[in-house]
């Protein structure tokens, strides 16, 4: 492989769409405290080089953390983990 190695964020090689699987990669950080609340989230282009995957995979993948109400965005601020 050519390049940094990057992040794999699906160890189990479970099947699904690649956003869902970023997104419960992300959450566990939340759950297991290593973003604890009220911490800023990396970038979303950050992110996307980092997994190396699409710009509106990261996208989808914060979405879905809204939904759960793990993460909060503040326009031109970033995403934040909710406090519980």
């Amino acid at each position: 492989m050519n390049g940094p190695e990057r992040k794999k964020y699906n160890p189990d090689n479970k099947t699904g769409y690649e956003y869902e699987l970023l997104a419960d990669h992300l959450a566990g950080f939340i759950e297991r405290g290593e973003w604890p609340a009220g911490s800023r989230l990396p970038g979303e282009r950050a992110l996307s080089e980092e997994y190396g995957v699409a710009l509106d995979t990261v996208r989808k993948a914060t979405q879905i953390l809204r939904d759960r109400g793990l993460v909060q965005t503040l326009k031109s601020k970033g995403t934040f983990v909710a406090r519980r």
